[in-house]
C-alpha cells in the first residue's frame, strides 16, 4: 500500500470515528429527551437543541423519529444483555448468578438514569428487554429471546443440582425478569404511595421465590 492510500485510509477512519461520535451524542440527547417527555411528546427539535445538531443533521443519521426511538432503545438493550451474559458465565452456583444479575441490572440503570426514566414511559407491564422494545426495533424480539434463554438455562441448571425450585424454567425466568424490572422502576419512582425495597430486601425476595425449599437453612 502506497503513502497516498494510507493517507486516504486514515482520513476515512477519522471520518468514521467522528460519525460514530456524532451518532452517540444524538442518541444520548434522544435518551434524555424521551426520558423526560416520553416517546410521543419528545420532539426532534428538542433532541436537536440538546445534542447541538440541527434537525436536518439528525436525518443524516436516522431515517425518522421512529428509527431514532428504535436505536435509542436497542442500544441499551444490547448493553444490558451483555451485562447479563457476563454474570451468567461466572463460575458460581446458579442461584448466586441470579443474584449477581440483580446487582448488575440495578447498577446498569443507576448509571443510566435517563434510560431508566425512558423505560417508565414505555413499560406497559413489559419486561426490560421485552415485547415493548419489539414495537420499535426488529432486532429487539430476538434480543429478548436471547436473554430469556440465558435466564431459563440458569434456572434449569439450578433445578438440576437441586438449588432452584421446580417449575417450568421459561415461566420462572419470565417471572424473575418481571421482578427485576419492577424493582428497577420502583427505585426511580417518586410516588411515595408505591414505595420501594432496599437491595437486601429484594435479594431476600428473589431467594425466597426461587430457592428450592428443600435446601433452605
Amino acid at each position: 500500500m502506497n503513502a497516498s492510500s494510507v493517507q486516504i485510509d486514515r482520513r476515512a477512519e477519522r471520518r468514521a470515528a467522528r460519525r460514530a461520535e456524532n451518532r452517540t451524542e444524538i442518541l444520548d440527547a434522544a435518551e434524555k429527551v424521551f426520558g423526560a417527555n416520553g416517546l410521543r411528546d419528545g420532539s426532534l427539535r428538542e433532541i436537536a437543541e440538546e445534542s447541538g445538531f440541527s434537525t436536518a443533521a439528525i436525518y443524516l443519521f436516522f431515517d425518522n423519529k421512529q428509527h431514532l426511538m428504535a436505536e435509542t432503545l436497542s442500544r441499551r438493550g444490547g448493553e444490558l444483555i451483555a451485562a447479563v451474559r457476563r454474570e451468567a458465565e461466572r463460575e458460581l452456583a446458579p442461584l448466586e448468578k441470579l443474584h449477581r444479575i440483580v446487582d448488575a441490572t440495578a447498577s446498569f440503570f443507576e448509571e443510566r438514569p435517563n434510560f431508566r426514566r425512558l423505560l417508565r414511559h414505555v413499560r406497559g407491564g413489559a419486561t426490560i428487554t421485552g415485547p415493548i422494545l419489539a414495537e420499535f426495533g426488529s432486532g429487539a424480539s430476538a434480543r429478548f429471546d436471547e436473554v430469556m434463554g440465558v435466564l431459563a438455562s440458569l434456572v434449569r441448571e439450578g433445578q438440576a443440582v437441586g438449588q432452584i425450585r421446580d417449575g417450568d424454567e421459561r415461566a420462572l425466568a419470565h417471572l424473575y425478569s418481571v421482578l427485576i424490572n419492577e424493582f428497577v422502576l420502583l427505585t426511580s419512582s417518586d410516588d411515595a404511595a408505591v414505595g420501594t425495597l432496599t437491595s437486601a430486601q429484594f435479594h431476600a425476595l428473589i431467594d425466597g421465590a426461587f430457592r428450592n425449599e428443600k435446601t433452605r437453612v
